[in-house]
């Protein structure tokens, strides 16, 4: 409970110690509701949100290098490991956490959400960000935006096992599994990689539905055009796909685990196999 509370504390000093009342009505700050993307570290988010920014859809003002939303940074450190370390899991109901914690983080969130949609130029209607570990925290977003879209990129998980991107295993392995990883750097990147994206399908097929849009990054890079121009049907944005793919590059570690001993695909294969099997990569 230590823990806990100290998160908590955090978040009422942020939010000037306002409460939010059990029975309230989600909180809805903008007239249209977001395009959030997602994905484990490195699964080439950069990519469409170069695509929806280039198609007129504000992605913020604080930007990283990336093209990640910097404003919701610091909130994605202070709510994921206390959420993972709850429900050690990314398809949880925000009724599984204590209500005072829930609560606090999602007025905290709302007061985000606002700031950020200030920014949007009057004639930019279509709007969202760009964090990869949004994805932890969907069902505190969907409380905010019932009606959110989310565009979950997904990249093979034994290209992101031996990629130099390891930021959320070092993060979050230990929150979401409860215990320090006890493999090599690979098997537990491959590991985090199934479970994550996994539990996050499930969790949007269910509360998201068509709302919900997966784009593999090995598409995107092998038919831009094509890949964008459904990904911009579906999210109902008018753009000329041929226009606002331009910056796609394959990077050269595309593919790269072919590159590894024959050991380590072998573990890579039989560690992820399940999420490789489900998003089609065997």
């Amino acid at each position: 409970m230590t823990a806990w509370r100290g998160v908590l504390q955090q978040l009422l000093g942020k939010i000037g110690g306002r409460h939010l009342d059990d029975s309230s009505s989600p909180v809805v700050v903008s007239a249209t509701s977001p395009i959030v993307v997602g994905a484990t570290g490195g699964s080439g988010t950069r990519a469409i949100h170069g695509v929806l920014a280039r198609s007129g859809v504000f992605m913020g003002v604080r930007l990283n290098g990336a093209g990640d939303a910097m404003d919701f940074e610091p909130f994605l450190d202070e709510i994921i490991n206390p959420t993972l370390e709850n429900v050690r899991s990314l398809k949880y109901e925000l009724s599984s956490l204590p209500s005072p914690y829930r609560n606090q983080a999602l007025l905290r969130l709302r007061d985000i959400c606002k700031c950020y949609v200030a920014d949007r130029p009057i004639e930019l209607r279509s709007w969202g960000w760009k964090n990869p570990r949004s994805m932890y925290i969907l069902p505190f977003i969907c409380a905010v935006y019932p009606d959110l879209r989310f565009v979950h990129v997904i990249r093979d998980g034994r290209d992101m096992a031996v990629s130099s991107n390891q930021n959320q295993l070092r993060k979050h392995y230990g929150s979401l599994f409860g215990h320090p990883r006890r493999e090599t750097t690979p098997i537990a990147s491959i590991e985090l990689w199934a479970r994550a994206n996994l539990d996050v399908a499930a969790w949007c097929e269910v509360r998201l539905a068509k709302r919900y849009l997966q784009v593999k990054f090995e598409d995107l890079c092998t038919s831009p055009a094509t890949t964008a121009e459904h990904l911009l049907a579906a999210l109902g944005v008018e753009a000329d796909p041929g226009t606002v793919t331009g910056h796609i590059v394959p990077p050269k570690t595309l593919g790269n685990w072919r590159n590894q001993n024959e050991q380590l695909i072998n573990r890579l294969n039989e560690t992820g196999r399940i999420a490789l099997e489900a998003f089609g990569y065997l």
